[in-house]
């Protein structure tokens, strides 16, 4: 009797070899030690994947950690030490390979249902299964879902992961899984590892032609779901490459950017979403140019919040520059007006960062977390704040620059700044719900923090010293809420509060008053 199947295990799929579509473990891969993983089809499967909207909004029905062991146990499904020698690639026993299969299912869409709403670039994980995946980059998708259960309790296969990348012939697929690697490195406190990844998904996604609007118009009429994933993945390495040239102490910006990208940029998340419908998510993409020209002329056109996230990071990158070299009165004015005028600009349906059913929308809280942090990296090298800060590079995973410029007013500049880090743990009093923050959102809570500290010990500054103490004191909470997620928040925590040790230490006894009511080791 002939067993072959209409499907074919990944393993074989990538080799082009038959495969006997055996759910519990084709002969072959059986007979070579291998794991052995099914996906949905267009060609149809036994496990269909369950559409988004029907994933729990809790992880009740998700494997359970166990305080005993280092690994992350699933009964009858568990997590092999096979091909990564860690926890995080499934295996299908005898007896169990339809229950395997919804169980990595459930890991997906827990990627979708926190991560995805942070950084979403991927294509919606309808399209995404049915496209046929490659494995590496389901396996980093559910190693990035394993955060959300427990961090603490599963090894790091990272190095194992990104072996399994680099071998990979270049797709849109692996600069995608590089760029994932380096969002995750950089939430497990691995910063040169994740510029790493950065670097080689920038690379790839330049030898791809991503940055060139032709590369997605070239399958969007057969494919527009891809197309958009594909302009979405770019303009995330844009992104990226920004967030950690900021928030990292030994940051650089990679993308030397000598010329405007052509790529349209991203579209309404929601339509983008709804892979059940036929139309294009984003029909009537904007460029670059389209925001630069509305921007200048104050029209009323209305952009997504991914366009909004782009244009604030673009805004950080200029501060970033300005921060590194001497740059006239004129060039710091037409910077803060640009910066000022952003929120001007913003259409009154995203300025509250909240939709219609009260869920705070990421990617528009992360365009006003950019913006800020502009301020802050604008302003800071003019202010008088630098006295009083502790040290930075030991204490934080963001470093203000220390390139100090004289000017005549520094107070206007000490205000901006504080004013930025007030906006930034205002953002955090948004939601009490932590857990779909990206994690650079934790290194800005720092970078927030340490100049609550400078200010509270700032002698000019006194009055305002209540104020920062109870900013303070929310920045701690949320960030001790994120270090169940990630590890970089859960350091920055005992950080701050080590910040906050040596400034007290180092200030006069009669500013140690601040102090009181605040114990920054409990």
């Amino acid at each position: 009797m002939d067993l072959t199947a209409p499907v074919a295990c990944l393993g074989c799929r990538e080799k082009h070899l038959k495969c006997d579509g055996n759910l519990t473990g084709c002969a072959r891969c059986q007979s070579l030690g291998l794991t052995c993983r099914f996906v949905p089809s267009r060609r149809g499967r036994k496990c269909r994947p369950a559409a988004p909207a029907a994933v729990p909004h809790d992880t009740t029905s998700l494997p359970t950690p166990n305080s005993n062991s280092n690994s992350i146990p699933v009964d009858p499904i568990s997590f092999s030490t096979g091909p990564f020698g860690q926890c995080h690639t499934l295996e299908y026993p005898q007896h169990a390979g339809s229950m395997a299969c919804d169980q990595g299912l459930q890991l997906i869409s827990l990627y979708y249902l926190h991560f995805h709403q942070a950084h979403p670039f991927l294509a919606p994980m309808q399209v995404l299964l049915e496209s046929e995946p490659p494995a590496f980059l389901l396996d980093i998708m559910e190693f990035t879902s394993l955060h959300y259960l427990s961090p603490q309790l599963f090894q790091d296969s990272s190095e194992s992961l990104g072996l399994a990348v680099q071998a990979a012939e270049l797709t849109i697929e692996k600069v995608q899984a590089f760029l994932l690697l380096a969002i995750v490195h950089h939430g497990r406190q691995q910063a040169p590892d994740a510029r790493s990844y950065l670097g080689q998904a920038l690379q790839g996604a330049l030898d791809l032609g991503l940055h060139l609007r032709e590369t997605s118009d070239a399958i969007c009429a057969d494919a527009p779901f891809q197309a958009e994933s594909l302009r979405r993945t770019w303009w995330e390495i844009v992104v990226i490459d920004v967030l950690l040239a900021a928030v990292q102490v030994d940051g650089v910006l990679q993308f030397h950017m000598e010329e405007n990208p052509t790529t349209p940029l991203p579209g309404e998340l929601d339509q983008y979403q709804a892979s059940d419908v036929i139309s294009d998510p984003n029909p009537f993409p904007s460029t670059l140019a389209d925001l630069e020209q509305n921007a200048l002329f104050c029209g009323d056109v209305e952009f997504s919040p991914g366009a909004y996230r782009v244009e604030a990071a673009l805004m950080l990158r200029n501060c970033l520059r300005a921060g590194q070299t001497h740059v006239s009165e004129e060039r710091l004015d037409i910077l803060n007006a640009a910066n000022i005028a952003w929120f001007h600009r913003l259409p009154p349906r995203q300025r509250s960062m909240l939709q219609l059913n009260g869920v705070q929308d990421e990617l528009m809280t992360q365009a006003m977390m950019l913006m800020h942090c502009a301020a802050i990296y604008l302003h800071f090298p003019r202010s008088f704040l630098l006295a009083f800060l502790p040290v930075t590079g030991q204490v934080m995973c963001s470093s203000p620059a220390l390139f100090v410029t004289s000017t005549l007013d520094p107070q206007v500049h000490t205000h901006r700044v504080i004013e930025g880090s007030v906006r930034l743990s205002q953002l955090a009093a948004l939601s009490t719900s932590v857990v779909g923050h990206t994690p650079f959102f934790a290194c800005t809570l720092v970078l927030s923090s340490v100049i609550h500290v400078a200010a509270m010990f700032s002698e000019s500054l006194h009055r305002s010293g209540t104020s920062q103490q109870q900013y303070l004191a929310l920045n701690l909470g949320v960030l001790k809420s994120m270090g169940h997620t990630w590890p970089i928040a859960a350091a920055a925590t005992q950080r701050v509060r080590q910040a906050m040790i040596e400034v007290q230490n180092a200030v006069p006894r009669n500013a140690n008053s601040l102090l009181e009511g605040f114990n920054p080791s409990a």
